[in-house]
């Protein structure tokens, strides 16, 4: 009998433990099954996170391919102000919009030719229109079309030339738009014009090649040429403030002035 009751109570004992094993069984197999399940969610949420951030990439992406490219005004030309004894070409375009009277907020001050005049001899000056920087302020774009036209007033000056060279004389010998040279129809003259650049006062000397307000019978007392004052000179017509026809300017990009300078 005891032997019944001990085998009854180790199979009792064996039955209890094996149930014990197969509840904890049944427990890892559930804590397992709810980690892949988490596992899963995890995985599909990183998924959907990488999608959303391509997408959202690939949005800016496209507005930044669409939206106005910030310009560089470092790549511009500097603005060229001519100083004391330097020559430069003074003029407006037929329209009086596209400038150079030797200011930096003038649309032609980038890449102005300007020469110091350091003695007797041949200089050039010059003013274009082709440059990134004038392109940009005439027409918001630096790859925009911009063609002068004409010109309603053009001269050589030097800056405080009637301090920094008293005795020069200019005499202008040719005038070329983008290369072709313009028939020049007289000799032009030299005298001292008092001019305000950006509020201050200049006394220039100056050599008119179109100022259509200075008549040939009115020229300035100082009006002077390699041959002497003007006004002592037989042949005194020979000389004018207009000494091209303005209509044979047309079109250009680029306009150069060469002149001789003597009397230093």
């Amino acid at each position: 009998m005891r032997k019944i009751m001990m085998f009854k109570t180790k199979k009792i004992l064996a039955f209890l433990l094996a149930s014990a094993m197969m509840t904890a069984a049944f427990t890892a197999c559930g804590g397992s099954s709810d980690s892949s399940k988490d596992s899963s969610s995890e995985a599909e949420s990183s998924a959907e996170e990488s999608s959303e951030a391509e997408e959202s990439s690939e949005e800016a992406s496209a507005d930044e391919s669409s939206a106005p490219q910030q310009v560089q005004t470092s790549d511009f030309e500097e603005a060229v102000v001519p100083q004391a004894g330097e020559a430069y070409l003074s003029m407006a375009d037929g329209q009086w919009w596209l400038q150079y009277t030797g200011s930096d907020t003038d649309y032609l001050c980038y890449d102005a030719g300007v020469a110091p005049i350091t003695g007797n001899g041949e200089y050039t000056v010059s003013v274009t229109v082709d440059t990134n920087a004038i392109r940009y302020d005439a027409t918001g774009d630096v790859n925009g079309d911009l063609i002068a036209n004409g010109t309603a007033f053009m001269a050589v000056q030097i800056m405080d030339g009637a301090t920094a060279t008293p005795n020069a004389v200019i005499d202008v010998t040719a005038v070329k738009v983008d290369g072709t040279e313009i028939p020049l129809t007289k000799k032009s003259f030299t005298n001292t014009e008092e001019t305000e650049i950006n509020g201050v006062k200049h006394n220039n000397i100056r050599s008119n090649i179109f100022n259509e307000w200075v008549p040939d019978d009115g020229m300035p007392g100082d009006a002077r040429s390699a041959e002497g004052n003007i006004a002592d000179l037989a042949n005194k017509s020979d000389y004018s403030a207009t000494i091209l026809d303005p209509s044979a300017i047309g079109d250009w990009t680029t306009i150069e002035v060469t002149f001789n300078v003597t009397g230093m």
